[in-house]
């Protein structure tokens, strides 16, 4: 059996995606992880998501790229722009390597494509890239408190 509630780690997580199966599908994932609890938001389109960031503080936004109102190219500029602090995760089912580019030049933390997302890995790359993306963060704002 798992570990109590108080040892398990949390994480609050964003999905943002203008699919509503698709953001059931992984909240469904992430809800069967036993070593982690989510807490889970969803947003529909980018100016939903940054208005549920802005309120929620997310550890890691699950962002699509083609959606509608603003993009999530958009979406991880501002985010990166605004909260250096949170991990973000694209899933999408783009495969064009100009998205790709787009979204690691924006500064985003890992690149997913739909098709090659299986469950059993969602939950140990979310961890990863918030562990990473804390790391970063606590660095820079090394660097700057000593200049």
């Amino acid at each position: 059996m798992g570990e109590p509630l108080e040892k398990q780690r949390v994480m609050r997580v964003l999905i943002v995606d203008d699919d509503p199966l698709f953001r059931l599908e992984v909240a469904a994932a992430l809800a069967n992880d036993e070593q982690l609890e989510f807490i889970l938001s969803e947003a529909g389109d980018g100016e939903a998501a940054l208005a549920l960031i802005a309120s929620e503080d997310p550890s890691v936004v699950l962002l699509d790229l083609n959606m509608p109102r603003l993009d999530g190219h958009a979406v991880a500029r501002l985010v990166k722009e605004r909260w250096p602090q949170i991990g973000v995760v694209v899933l999408t089912g783009s495969d064009s390597a100009e998205d790709r580019l787009r979204a690691e030049q924006l500064g985003v933390d890992a690149f997913v494509e739909k098709i090659q997302l299986v469950e059993t890995q969602l939950s140990s790359m979310l961890v990863s890239n918030s562990t990473t993306s804390q790391a970063a963060t606590h660095a820079r704002y090394a660097v700057a408190a000593q200049t």
